[in-house]
């Protein structure tokens, strides 16, 4: 593999690299991408007649995320649950595939092919 600044010419790479830097992209230039942790809590309202001052809470969808060292929750609207759910998916499918580019890149260098 030829390398010049930190560069890799792609004639060089494998069609498994090729193949995840490929989609790697994709998912970059696409896609929304979000760091975060998705769960769900109960809450209420604070409507007095509402059914959650019964006890039946309201459940909610919250994105958790690490801020200046602090994990801060994001109550996210109904509407845009399923873009919040794919923008968390697509983050976790692009760290999955650094980190199968790392792998190789790691045994490129241990075999020092690089």
């Amino acid at each position: 593999m030829t390398v010049q600044s930190g560069h890799i010419r792609r004639s060089k790479m494998s069609s498994r690299e090729q193949a995840l830097r490929s989609q790697l992209n994709q998912i970059i230039s696409s896609q929304a991408i979000i760091r975060g942790t998705l769960l769900y809590r109960e809450r209420s309202c604070g409507q007095i007649n509402c059914k959650c001052a019964q006890g039946q809470k309201h459940p909610t969808l919250c994105l958790v995320v690490s801020e200046n060292a602090k994990q801060r929750q994001i109550s996210i609207p109904k509407f845009l649950q399923a873009d919040v759910r794919l923008w968390v998916a697509q983050y976790k499918k692009m760290r999955k595939i650094e980190e199968e580019i790392f792998k190789i890149y790691l045994n490129k260098l241990k075999k020092r092919e690089v």
